[in-house]
């Protein structure tokens, strides 16, 4: 059964210690609800431009035209990853 114990996600503001050499992580602070999608999994990129279209798709029929570009950012961002996966993805996913 796959379990959520390979990576963390913390938000780059969130701070770590570091004491010693080590870097401590409070792990309190990591964002429960986080997903990792490494680019170079071979379905990162499908998955990265749908993500990035349905986005685009709402931005395009959102009537805040603040919220609107601000979504369409987000799109462009997910679009850019895509692109990148798409050149970068090479292997299988993992657990």
């Amino acid at each position: 059964m796959p379990s959520d114990d390979k990576y963390v996600v913390f938000k780059m503001t969130d701070q770590i210690l570091v004491t010693d050499g080590y870097i401590t992580f409070l792990t309190s602070a990591a964002l429960p609800d986080a997903v990792v999608i490494r680019r170079q999994d071979k379905f990162a990129s499908p998955a990265l431009a749908t993500y990035a279209a349905m986005i685009g798709l709402v931005a395009s029929e959102h009537p805040d035209p603040r919220v609107k570009v601000e979504l369409l950012a987000i799109s462009d961002y997910f679009e850019h990853q895509a692109q990148l996966a798409a050149d970068e993805g090479y292997k299988l996913p993992d657990l």
